[in-house]
């Protein structure tokens, strides 16, 4: 049973004589149950005369029982009347008088708004000669939710709205505006937002919810399209093992790129074997980034990241791509509403955090969502891409400098002997461009809202079979054939990918992450089981190496081709790697870093700090001009 709890606030109380005087109502709840509760009501009288009183209020529930009181109710609005009985129908002056009554909660319909009912508030976002943006804020002051529609002027001709829908008329300019399916109810004393863009005059405005190269906008953002970067992820902070038995210590992404003589830090020299020499060298490498990848995931929390540390590495120049992943492999099918509701609050929260980084920001959609339950049919993708669109809306009306994108997977045949006809190639191997135009009904609904096109590459030796994976605990591998993965033309096939998206959507196109797992298993007895024994831990290093050298190599290529940059997954193996998870690339979730170390799978806490590049990997992705 819950505590109980008083509300307090001035109401009118009408009298006999058909007069009004100020009052103070106390609601005080006495028992709570969660579908219901009751309350006692103290009305006072604070005036110097004697008066009947009379009090309409809302009891926030249908009331099954009330005493020392008459009433009546509204069972729609749930707007109550009551007034005393015989021995109570009158307050003496400074005095007060008290009812009671028990309520069950219910959901009430939402109710078209009354004047006064709500409160619009515009706020200028952006302005130039000849128009500008607003933010338009709709609060409800009623106690019932409402479905709401305004009418407000507008001192220009509007040409683009985003979370609500609008009619403008000509002559006055007045907009009557309302919400959309996932807005268009606003609960008691809450509010919506949605954003506008208006000319004043002739002149023809920037698109502010998206941003198409095609359109007019400052040179600063092309570069970022015009020229060719790469980058490196995995998470804001990285673990390593400590000289101390059982403890980590963490070094970000932002002390690899900013801080000066990390070689030298006293901090850092506690992680396990430390190697300073191995570090500073690796620094000087990642100083020739550009972006810094992190992950958004279900439950993420904003502890996750410093973002005043993010902050320091956009000012000096650095881009944080942040891969926004919540419904992840969770994707068997459109999410639920209740998944969906889940979803536009994490949105909320991707705001807040975004508002307090100044400066360019990559927000990468559901990498990954290109899944055969979302392409199954052009109704769930229009239903998908409406998710996302929804969200992308929401994050843009509230945020500033924020480049959307969405990342599909590279799915399809990569066998070198596949030579498919609907793969557009002579070999599979190159691309196959049936796969690579599935989701396009997604992206054609979105297109007006993504800045960019993305994709991720991720390639291993091993992994689960994808036609039959087995159980969580009880995983049936597969292993392949350098020719059946087409390692040898990866680097092709990410050139031709980049130029089929490019000239399919008209936009630039990122790679947001790549990932090769360097180590290989043979069966060799042919129990479709992993032993230690059958593991080669750096058995696919030479082929990884090969794959980035060529990548590098094509840099202007890949250019060319619409590809403005691409970002290592990871720069470490992690020994620990979704120990605990689903781990679809098996014991190679350990190796998915460009660096190694001493530290054992699945037994070390943590990478160990003698760091040893795989190959010239490194050098050809961060030195390589």
């Amino acid at each position: 049973m819950r505590l109980s709890t008083m509300t307090k606030a001035t109401l009118l109380i009408a009298l006999g004589s058909s007069q009004l005087f100020g009052a103070d109502v106390e609601v005080i709840t006495k028992n709570d149950w969660g579908s219901g509760f009751c309350a006692d009501v103290i009305v006072s009288n604070n005036s110097d005369i004697k008066e009947k009183w009379n009090i309409s209020f809302n009891p926030q529930g249908l009331i099954t029982k009330l005493w020392s009181a008459n009433y009546t109710q509204d069972k729609t609005t749930l707007l109550t009347t009551a007034s005393g009985v015989s021995w109570n129908a009158y307050i003496q002056p400074n005095s007060t008088q008290k009812f009671g009554y028990c309520a069950n909660r219910v959901a009430l319909a939402p109710v078209p708004p009354l004047d006064g009912d709500l409160e619009v508030i515009q706020t200028q976002k952006e302005a130039w000669d000849g128009g500008f943006c607003n933010r338009v804020e709709v609060k409800n002051l009623t106690t019932h939710s409402i479905d709401w529609e305004v009418t407000f002027p507008v001192e220009g001709e509007v040409t683009s709205i985003w979370n609500a829908t609008y009619v403008q008329d000509n002559s006055t300019l007045l907009m009557v505006s309302n919400g959309l399916d996932w807005n268009n109810v606003i609960k008691a004393n809450e509010l919506v937002s949605f954003g506008y863009c208006a000319n004043s005059s002739t002149a023809t405005p920037p698109s502010p919810p998206s941003i198409d190269i095609n359109n007019s906008v400052s040179t600063a953002n092309l570069d970022i399209f015009n020229s060719f970067n790469v980058g490196f992820g995995g998470a804001y902070a990285i673990p390593f093992a400590s000289t101390v038995e059982g403890e980590k210590i963490w070094m970000s992404s932002v002390n690899l790129t900013t801080d000066e003589g990390i070689g030298m830090n006293s901090y850092y020299s506690g992680i396990k074997n430390f190697n300073p020499t191995a570090f500073s060298s690796l620094q000087q490498s990642l100083k020739k980034s550009k972006f810094l990848v992190y992950w958004f995931t279900e439950g993420w929390d904003e502890s996750w990241f410093n973002a005043t540390k993010i902050q320091t590495a956009m000012d000096a120049g650095y881009i944080p791509v942040f891969n926004y992943w919540y419904f992840g492999d969770k994707l068997d099918g459109i999410p639920t509403t209740q998944e969906q509701e889940a979803y536009k609050a994490d949105n909320q929260r991707i705001v807040t955090f975004l508002n307090k980084l100044n400066g360019t920001k990559f927000l990468i959609m559901e990498p990954e969502f290109n899944k055969n339950e979302i392409l199954i049919s052009e109704t769930t993708q229009h239903d998908f891409a409406s998710i996302i669109g929804t969200a992308i809306d929401t994050i843009k009306a509230d945020t500033k400098d924020v480049y959307f994108s969405l990342a599909m997977t590279d799915t399809g045949s990569r066998g070198v002997s596949s030579t498919y006809e609907k793969c557009g190639y002579t070999t599979c191997a190159l691309g196959d461009k049936y796969e690579w135009g599935k989701p396009s009904i997604v992206y054609n609904d979105l297109i007006h809202k993504l800045d960019f096109i993305s994709f991720q590459e991720m390639l291993a030796q091993f992994s689960r079979d994808p036609s039959n994976s087995g159980t969580w605990t009880n995983p049936i591998p597969i292993s392949y054939s350098n020719d059946d993965t087409g390692i040898e033309f990866l680097a092709e096939r990410i050139s031709n990918f980049a130029l089929f998206l490019k000239e399919k959507y008209n936009k630039p196109v990122f790679l947001p992450y790549i990932s090769i797992a360097t180590a290989s298993w043979s069966d060799s007895n042919n129990n479709q089981a992993i032993e230690e024994s059958e593991i080669d831990y750096s058995g696919w290093e030479r082929e990884a190496d090969n794959a980035y050298q060529s990548l590098s190599a094509m840099k202007s290529t890949l250019q060319a081709n619409g590809l403005f940059g691409f970002a290592l997954m990871s720069l470490f193996d992690n020994p620990q790697h979704d120990v605990g998870g689903y781990q679809y690339f098996m014991q190679n979730e350990y190796h998915l870093g460009v660096l190694k170390s001493s530290a054992i799978d699945a037994v070390d806490i943590a990478s160990y700090g003698d760091i040893v590049p795989k190959g010239t990997i490194i050098n050809s992705v961060f030195d390589t001009p």
